[in-house]
This record gives structure tokens, sequence and C-alpha cells, in this order.
């Protein structure tokens, strides 16, 4: 087996001096797509937060492509290769999609931002149909793909997504669901934290979960789904058992 893309080694963190998640130890096969679930307060946001540094670390170690970063700032993660698209709107919704791509070049070179934006326009065509559209015009899940395309101008190796789906229609949803499922098959790792966690499982590889700040259970994501206490807990108590 390869070596993981993430490692994390007895995580705690949170915010002042209020710890959310502790003791948290898991690791992430390059090119996966695991879902952290929990309740809420659970610390999802907080592990993710985290992971690109921008909350506090009280203790533990953080391994990204067999490098420790967790002393790294967010800048330093990101050029690493570190993406995270946080919960709720981060575009800049007065701006046109062609604008709000041009932002997220900022940390590129200006020789490669033509690039950058051809290759994610080709892969995410509806950013080319909605070329002038002002960001705040598009519907939910179009901001969301567009605002995952802006993380995705740099490349990065592993891509944390926190609520992707949230507040979105269920066709909606699939287009967000889908567009992850095509980032992981050029090779990137997404960790993802989902309210639908019906819809993430299904796209999954692996799960993660947490009670209370602390890791409760790890698996396949067809394990962890079809375990009768997760289907109880978060799928209503009933849930497919064929993956779409």
């Amino acid at each position: 087996m390869t070596e993981p893309a993430l490692v994390l080694k007895s995580v705690t963190a949170g915010y002042g001096d209020v710890p959310i998640v502790r003791d948290f130890s898991a690791s992430l096969q390059a090119g996966s797509i695991t879902t952290l679930i929990g309740g809420n307060g659970a610390g999802k946001s907080t592990l993710l937060r985290a992971i690109y540094g921008t909350n506090r670390l009280f203790s533990g170690q953080i391994l990204f492509k067999g490098d420790a970063i967790e002393r790294l700032p967010p800048w330093e993660r990101l050029k690493r290769g570190v993406g995270f698209v946080p919960q709720g709107r981060c575009n800049f919704p007065a701006m046109s999609v062609a604008e709000n791509l041009k932002m997220g070049c900022y940390t590129l070179p200006g020789s490669v931002h033509d690039a950058a934006i051809d290759r994610v326009t080709s892969a995410f065509p509806m950013l080319s149909q909605k070329w002038r559209t002002e960001a705040g015009n598009l519907s939910g899940g179009e901001q969301q793909i567009l605002e995952m395309a802006m993380v995705m101008l740099v490349e990065p190796a592993l891509l944390l997504l926190d609520e992707p789906s949230l507040g979105l229609s269920p066709k909606m949803q699939g287009d967000v669901f889908a567009t992850v499922q095509r980032i992981a098959a050029t090779g990137v790792t997404v960790l993802i934290v989902e309210q639908n966690v019906r819809g993430a499982l299904l796209i999954s590889d692996g799960a993660l979960v947490m009670e209370q700040g602390r890791l409760f259970m790890e698996g396949p994501a067809q394990q962890v789904r079809t375990d009768p206490r997760i289907r109880q807990a978060y799928l209503g108590g009933n849930i497919q058992q064929t993956a779409a």
C-alpha cells in the first residue's frame, strides 16, 4: 500500500483555550473520498480547520505527503497542496465568474493564470456557460462548483470540503457530488463534511465518525453506512443497500 496522503496523529484542536477535537487519529489514502460524519457540535468543521491551520492546535501531528505541516500557516499549507472550501458562500458575489476565477489565481505566477483557468473551465463547463454572470446570481449549486473550481486552480492534492451541498435542491446536490467525484478521479484526496450523509457515503471510499470530538468509528463507506448505529443516528434507520 502506498503512503497515505494525510495522517492525523492524536490531534487535539479548538478555539481559544477550549479544545473541541480530542486525540483524533486517522489516515487518508491518495485519491480517495472520505466522509466525516458526526452530529452538530461533534467537531467536524473544527477538524477541517485544524488541518488547514485556521484554528488552534493544542497537540498532535498533521502529516501531509509525509511532511509535518502542523506548524505552517494556512497560506503555506495551500502552497503545499492543501485546499479548503469552507461552509457557506465564499465567492465574490458582485464579481463575474471570470473575475472570481482570476481572483482564485492570486497565489499563482501571472504566467500560468490563463492555463489554470482553461484547465478548470474544461473540467467544469458550467463556468464557461456563466462566464459573465455575477457569482451572486448563480444558483447555490453553481456557486458551490465555482468555489471548488477556485480552489482547484492551484491544483491541490488534498481538498477539504465543509457542507458543499447545504441548502441545495436534490438535483443540485447530485451535481455537486458528481463534481467531487470528478475531482477525486484526477488523483485529489477529498475529505468532506456533509449534512447529506446518505449522498456523501454513496460517493465515498471511506468514512470517519466523530462523537464529542473523538473518533468513534472508521472504515469503508459501505461498511459504515450499513452499520445499524450509523443508520439509526444519521440515516433515519433506513438506507438502500446498493451503491449508486
